[in-house]
């Protein structure tokens, strides 16, 4: 655990505010006489030192300790006309925090010996919460993203690879004539937006020409940031207006986000579990492994020590103070060297400039292809062939089941249609039968009102025939019988008034006789329609053949007996 380092610089002041300046500094130590608010940091720079001396102070270790493969974050901070931007950028005359840095980066790559190294640059700034690339001005509106390799990362950031300070410089320079700068009250060089120049340090040990080596199991990649914050301001003293006013209310709210990332992180409650607004600010979001993370970081506040800016340079100490007590957990970066390679040697081979030289590159090429081989190689091992084997039966397999299921859906199809064309046979048939009961119903009803208006004659089978003669030899010997009987009434001799009246009585015996069997014809009943339908048409005429010679019987039958009343009745008139 490391805390963060944080320095005060004071801006030089002019003779009249000098004079009139609350401030009082008394080795690390800034006050107002006669207030109990006294600030103490690692270090204050009055205002006539000199850029180097807080280069030197914690900035050049932390150059260094990025070449070992740490992660470095340098920022200034304070309110705007403070000289954030001089300390940062320097001039002609006195260069500033990032020059130095890139000399000193090149210079402690040199010292290394025995390692390889690449290095890659990128210039960005956040101007109204948009991340816009300086080193392609066409590339405007960055999106963050994060994965486990490359952490956070601005997607579509272009990044350079450099081989010396004057490359760097000048790729420097042309980021900074894109960035947006305005004039206002308090400066006539305003930075308008947040500028954050990186460095991508990546690292191996040299490769020898043994087929032993195998110094490139590993690479160290560390990132180097470099920040130049936009100053706070208040319009009142600013006078800003439209756009300007837009660009220092976005100012202003993002360095409210990174304030309080900044006390959220000093109070612990990262460590406790609780939510630090990384999220609410593009810088804040950048900034998340500097702040509270994997990084050395120092801040580098600058204040004004005027009179006329007494409540801005409080402010600005209490951030300062709060930035004390957060601390960083930095360790080594280092990741698998295929990882690093296959991600970056793509871009490596299509730039010339490159720090190693042409025979560097040559070997490290070699080298990754002869590992890939070797890797390639181990992989036929037998443990690997028999595992193969087992998926080559466990394909197999799978191949045959889905034969089966292939074959049993089949059989399920076929099955399935020979069921639908049963059903629409069945269905058929049915309906046929329907269409039979329906015609027989209206055939019988036909056939029963044309039979009650007329009498039809045909010609009967051999069965009908046998009936009928039957019945006619039956009715003949009841007629012949009933004849005799009429013939010996009529030729008899009359008889006596008695036995006329026995021959009443006896007739009415036989009138009841009738009756009775006519009352036997009424409660005889018709068979059912449904039963019909089951019976041939010969035999429907046989019982209808058989009902015709019933009745005509019973007609002979009750003739006799009518004519044999009449023949009382003229003998007892006679009498």
């Amino acid at each position: 655990m490391e805390r963060i380092h944080v320095s005060v610089r004071a801006r030089p002041l002019s003779p009249e505010d000098a004079k009139s300046s609350p401030w009082r500094i008394a080795g690390n130590t800034i006050f107002i006489p006669n207030q109990p608010a006294k600030f103490e940091f690692d270090r204050i720079f009055g205002d006539e030192c000199r850029t180097l001396e807080i280069y030197k102070e914690r900035t050049k270790k932390i150059v260094s300790t990025a070449v070992q493969g740490f992660n470095g974050t340098v920022f200034a901070y304070g309110q705007t006309s403070s000289g954030k931007t001089h300390t940062m950028r320097g001039s002609a005359t006195e260069p500033g925090v990032i020059p130095m840095a890139v000399q000193d980066l090149f210079n402690f790559i040199e010292e290394e010996m025995n390692r390889e190294f690449l290095l890659r640059m990128s210039y960005m700034e956040i101007y109204n919460e948009e991340i816009n690339d300086l080193l392609a001005p066409e590339h405007r509106k960055l999106q963050i993203h994060e994965s486990i390799e490359r952490g956070i990362f601005v997607a579509g950031l272009r990044e350079e690879i450099v081989a010396s300070p004057d490359q760097v410089l000048e790729l420097m320079d042309f980021g900074e004539s894109h960035r947006h700068i305005g004039e206002t009250n308090m400066n006539t060089y305003s930075s308008r937006s947040h500028t954050i120049f990186r460095m991508i340090i990546e690292s191996r040990e040299k490769a020898e020409d043994t087929k032993t080596d195998n110094s490139c199991d590993a690479v160290r990649v560390s990132v180097l940031n470099l920040v130049d914050l936009a100053g706070s301001e208040r319009v009142a003293k600013t006078g800003a207006e439209g756009v300007r006013l837009k660009e220092g209310s976005h100012i202003n709210k993002s360095l409210m986000t990174l304030g309080t990332v900044i006390k959220k992180l000093s109070e612990g409650a990262e460590s406790q579990g609780g939510h630090v607004p990384y999220r609410d600010s593009k810088l804040t979001r950048i900034l998340q492994p500097a702040l509270g993370g994997n990084a050395n970081t120092a801040i580098i506040c600058n204040i004004t020590l005027a009179q006329i800016h007494a409540d801005e340079t409080k402010s600005s100490l209490q951030f300062a103070s709060r930035a004390l007590r957060v601390t960083n957990c930095v360790h080594v970066n280092e990741v698998g060297y295929l990882t690093a390679f296959c991600t970056q040697l793509s871009l490596c081979l299509l730039l010339t400039s490159t720090i190693l030289t042409d025979a560097a590159l040559l070997k490290r090429q070699k080298k990754e292809i002869e590992e890939l081989r070797a890797k390639f190689q181990a992989s036929h091992s037998e443990h690997l062939d028999e595992e193969i084997l087992n998926l080559r039966n466990t394909l197999l397999k799978s191949e045959l089941e889905r034969e089966r299921i292939a074959l049993e859906l089949e059989e399920e199809k076929k099955a399935q249609a020979e069921r639908e064309k049963r059903l629409q046979e069945q269905a058929k048939k049915i309906e046929n039968l329907s269409s039979m009961v329906l015609c027989s119903n209206r055939d019988e009803g036909r056939d029963t009102y044309k039979k009650e208006k007329r009498r039809y004659t045909w010609c009967p089978d051999n069965l009908s025939r046998e009936a009928s003669k039957e019945l006619n030899s039956t009715v003949k010997e009841k007629a012949s019988v009933v004849k005799a009987k009429r013939i010996e009434r009529d030729i008899g001799p009359l008889l006596p008034f008695e036995e006329l009246l026995d021959a009443d009585s006896k007739g009415d015996s036989g009138k009841q006789e009738v009756n009775s069997r006519s009352n036997q014809l009424e409660d005889c009943t018709l068979p059912d329609s449904q039963a019909l339908l089951h019976k041939t048409v010969s035999e429907i005429k046989i019982d209808y053949l058989t009902r015709k010679l019933f009745e005509a019987d019973i007609h002979l039958v009750d003739g006799s007996e009518q004519d044999d009343y009449s023949l009382m009745d003229l003998n007892g008139a006679k009498h």
